[in-house]
């Protein structure tokens, strides 16, 4: 780019160096043609033409300045008279232009110019005058020195180059190195740039600075994502403990009563036996509640369809807390004996209904459970009398949790429950009818939950 520049304007610079030294060129061929029309012209007003003759043969003889190859003289008759230097042997004939323009100028490829004008007098004419004088020598000097500036133009042009080349290489120099530490840190842990490395222009030293910084906040950064994580994890843990705790301690009342029932009743064989049954089927739910409950760390607990024995189970561990609140529990079950649903998260969802209903009726109160077989759909709903819950923890119940808590941990369990089972929460709640928790579960769940 430098080298073509360099040469466009040493071209411009040739092209008006050329003009002006073909202008100097005409005004020295008149200023000739001015000496020799000066010679000539008292011999053509006479007519002489050996004298005219005679004239052209001394122009030819004096060429201390620029060298004439040929002059000659046309009367006004058009009549010829031309003369040629010895060592260019015959005179040529004269250009026709000559004869048909009454002044000019003729180049010629091999650097020589004809010039010619008339010889005139007022209105007179008296003939014109020509000379052929050789330019070659002034064409030659500009062809020298148009290779001349061209071979400079290249070697200026390197020097630029190479200069222009380190130059670039030690602005880009720190760039390279901000571009690698950038890579590298792409690739793993990104790394400051040591004070050996910094350069000593203020910009790039600032650009440095700037990238050293932007290391460090980045390194403090994930250390504090690092801890973050820590503290989420530890959190995760608490949370997991409470839920595992929430979720043991439900069907505990109605495991001690079914102990107490086999402690008065066991020598009487039926009643052992379905008590005995019912602390089995008891034990292996909480294995199984402690098993889903871990479901984000090990694969869930084996599969298997709701029966009617689990609404029967239901009912035995709630009765102990309905005697102690004494509060009236209703059951409405009209189902087939098996249903294509997860029994033990459709439990949960229950148990805990059924739990925070009997705390929330008081004395005297009704508490009931109703099933029912929709539209390809299991259709749940839990019942009590009591005040109604409060309008922001039904939207909880629909909308689903947000960092619940403490008492709200029920709730959580609930909602997630229901939102792996793919169904749908309906609260209806009211001071004087109390509060209807209406499910809604697909039925055909199995593929879903395996």
């Amino acid at each position: 780019m430098i080298f073509l520049a360099a040469v466009a304007s040493t071209q411009a610079a040739l092209f008006v160096m050329t003009r002006h030294s073909e202008r100097q060129t005409e005004l020295l061929g008149q200023v000739y043609l001015d000496g020799l029309s000066a010679a000539v012209l008292p011999y053509a007003r006479t007519g002489d033409a050996a004298a005219i003759e005679d004239a052209l043969r001394r122009a030819l003889s004096f060429h201390e300045g620029i060298i004439e190859r040929q002059v000659g003289f046309v009367d006004s008759r058009e009549t010829v008279i031309t003369l040629a230097r010895d060592e260019t042997g015959t005179p040529q004939p004269l250009p026709g232009a000559i004869t048909a323009q009454p002044a000019g100028v003729l180049r010629r490829d091999d650097g020589s110019v004809w010039f010619w004008r008339s010889l005139q007098i007022g209105d007179r004419s008296y003939g014109k005058v020509a000379a052929h004088l050789d330019a070659s020598g002034f064409q030659g000097d500009r062809e020298w020195l148009r290779w001349l500036l061209f071979f400079a133009d290249l070697v200026f042009s390197g020097l630029c180059a190479i200069a222009g080349f380190f130059m670039m290489r030690r602005i880009q120099q720190p760039v390279t190195i901000i571009a690698q530490r950038l890579y590298q840190a792409a690739l793993g842990t990104p790394k400051p740039i040591e004070a050996a490395s910094m350069p000593d222009e203020n910009s790039s030293r600032m650009m440095f600075h700037a990238f050293n910084a932007m290391v460090h906040a980045s390194r403090e950064r994930e250390s504090m994502l690092a801890h973050m994580a820590e503290q989420q994890r530890k959190a995760d843990l608490g949370q997991l403990a409470a839920v595992i705790a929430h979720e043991v301690r439900n069907p505990l009342a109605g495991m001690r009563t079914a102990i107490s029932t086999l402690r008065r009743f066991g020598d009487q064989a039926p009643t052992r036996d379905e008590t005995l049954g019912f602390l089995d089927r008891g034990v292996d739910a909480l294995g199984q509640v402690v098993d889903a409950t871990l479901a984000s760390y090990r694969p869930q607990a084996d599969w298997r369809p709701l029966t009617r024995r689990d609404f029967d189970d239901l009912r035995l561990l709630v009765e102990a807390d309905s005697r102690a609140r004494k509060v009236t529990l209703l059951f409405d079950v009209a189902l087939p004996e098996s249903l294509p649903v997860p029994a033990l998260e459709v439990r949960q969802v229950l148990l805990n209904l059924l739990l925070n209903a009997m705390r929330a009726t008081p004395q005297g109160g009704r508490v009931g459970l109703s099933a029912r077989i929709g539209q390809a759909s299991l259709l749940l709903a839990v019942s009590d009398t009591g005040e109604g819950i409060p309008p922001s923890l039904a939207r909880v119940y629909e909308q689903g949790p947000d960092g619940l808590e403490g008492p709200g941990l029920g709730i959580g369990i609930v909602i997630r429950l229901v939102e792996r089972l793919s169904g749908r929460i309906g609260i209806d709640a009211s001071p004087q009818t109390g509060t209807t928790v209406t499910l809604t579960l697909p039925l055909g769940s199995e593929e879903r939950q395996s």
